[in-house]
């Protein structure tokens, strides 16, 4: 349902709209994605929130600037779900251990990062960053705007999720110390997708035997940094990201969380339609990675994994929520790319849209502020020269909260 200014709020916004920058952009077609599409639509935006959005009912205020939006597409701001990049080093993950839920993948970002730019130019204005794969778990991601100055300004979401990473990734390369001179912190376990997954169980054991120690201990000492990250988890206070590439891992994904009693979202999961029926009857949630793309490659290990441009129309059949991304792919498009994809694969243009927009928002807790565009909510937008999903299409200019971040000259 559209949301429009009440028109008392309506006539304080065209007296104060001089002195406050209201900006009016008409005569768009928007894809607010709360609704159906608006055909010669106005979206009015004021100190970096949306004040009214709609069609012939809502007017530029007296004083606005008015940007005429003949001919183009206006959509929220995109928003990666798994995001690969914005990191100051090539290396994501503290590596001297395997198991390291508590550090925060916020230290590492650099607001000057290429990625972030790229996203801009493409429409997207919010992503999740995660830690990296390398570790088993690599501890605590974050939602930011892809737009700030240092990372603290950028932050919408702090503590997102935690990341869980399975298949060989986290093996690949360690050897066990036998004896002699430690070289490396290779040196180190697990060494094999058997240890791999024992990892994960022994955290959360851990974790689990120390929730029931202190339960009802007054004054109890608190138990270390990584473990009340993982009590989170357990208690369903923090959402828990698996990354999992394969039918087996997959399985195993959805086994350990049964087993300690936590919902898990899977990201990456480029064999999810071999798991969908599971999926669905769990309600798990697919962050899927990079559905234009028929091989794994660069930043992650394939797994055995065989990706299927058909995995959203099985999923959407199935009725398994899910989510578009970029993800650990190199072989990615942009988001935008990805979502045209989807829908020439079977994907209706509303889901398709909504799968880089208000699905992500909702997965992430954050529907409340990005997203869509409604009253009230940041006014991260795009204006396109065609329908997004488009392959003409070109972001134009893209908005965080409602100031231009990306043009095209």
């Amino acid at each position: 349902m559209i949301r429009l200014l009440p028109a008392s709020l309506l006539l304080f916004a065209t007296s104060l709209a001089a002195q406050q920058n209201v900006t009016a952009f008409t005569n768009a077609r928007i894809l607010p994605g709360n609704g159906p599409a608006i055909e010669n639509g106005t979206l009015v935006v004021a100190n970096g929130k949306v004040l009214a959005v709609g069609g012939a009912d809502v007017q530029a205020p007296d004083g606005a600037t008015v940007v005429d939006c003949t001919g183009k597409t206006i959509t929220p701001g995109l928003i990666d779900a798994s995001f690969g990049g914005g990191i100051a080093s090539d290396d994501a993950n503290e590596q001297g251990e395997e198991v390291t839920p508590h550090l925060r993948i916020l230290d590492a970002l650099d607001p000057e990062s290429q990625a972030f730019r790229r996203a801009r130019r493409n429409g997207v204005t919010a992503v999740h960053v995660m830690p990296g794969t390398r570790n088993v778990i690599g501890g605590l991601g974050c939602v930011v705007k892809t737009h700030g100055d240092d990372p603290q300004s950028m932050v919408v979401k702090q503590d997102a999720s935690l990341r869980i990473v399975l298949g060989s990734e986290p093996s690949s390369g360690n050897r066990a110390i036998r004896g002699g001179r430690v070289e490396s912190i290779y040196y180190r376990r697990p060494t094999s997708r058997m240890g791999v997954i024992w990892e994960v169980r022994r955290a959360f054991f851990d974790a689990k035997e120390a929730l029931q120690q202190t339960q009802g201990v007054p004054n109890a000492a608190p138990p270390s940094p990584g473990i009340q990250v993982l009590t989170r988890v357990l208690q369903g206070k923090l959402t828990a990201v698996t990354t999992a590439r394969s039918e087996q891992d997959l399985r195993t994904a959805l086994r350990i969380a049964d087993e300690f009693g936590y919902q898990t979202v899977v990201d990456e999961a480029q064999d999810a339609y071999l798991v969908a029926t599971e999926l669905a009857d769990r309600q798990v949630t697919v962050l899927l990675g990079a559905p234009s793309a028929t091989t794994v490659a660069g930043g992650g290990m394939r797994d055995g994994a065989a990706p299927r441009s058909g995995t959203v129309r099985a999923l959407a059949e199935k009725g398994v929520r899910f989510v578009i991304t970029t993800g650990t792919n190199a072989a990615a498009l942009p988001l935008v790319r990805e979502a045209m994809f989807a829908r020439r694969n079977g994907l209706s243009h509303r889901q398709a849209l909504a799968a880089i927009t208000t699905e992500p928002a909702k997965l992430l807790g954050l529907d409340d502020r990005i997203g869509s565009l409604a009253t009230g909510k940041d006014a991260d937008f795009v204006i396109w020269s065609h329908d997004p999903l488009d392959p003409a299409a070109v972001a134009e200019s893209v908005h965080i909260d409602g100031k231009p971040v990306s043009r095209v000259r």
